[in-house]
């Protein structure tokens, strides 16, 4: 199942496994984990941000077979992905690290 809000960008869901991939200012943040208590409770088991969509795209594949450790549903969410109407964004340059 995917969707979109005007909060949110792309999730990908599982059950009780997600993958959602949001704009930010330094680029795209992809955020993965699973639901706990019927929903009740958001479980985080990763979060990444990345410069392009690209690269979000590959987290959001190792985040579903993270998640799944099914080929088959980290290959569904791929297509999902992709067939999903990004917003146009330009990140900006990420700071110097400290």
């Amino acid at each position: 199942m995917t969707h979109t809000n005007d909060e949110s960008g792309f999730i990908w869901k599982d059950f009780s496994r997600y993958v959602e991939v949001h704009a930010v200012r330094t680029g795209w943040l992809v955020v993965w984990g699973h639901y706990a208590d019927a929903g009740a409770k958001k479980h985080i088991a990763g979060n990444r941000t990345y410069a392009d969509l690209a690269a979000a795209r590959r987290r959001v594949a190792d985040a579903a077979m993270e998640l799944t450790h099914k080929p088959s549903l980290a290959q569904e969410a791929l297509q999902r992905f992709d067939q999903f109407p990004f917003p146009q964004h330009e990140p900006l340059d990420r700071p110097d690290p400290l």
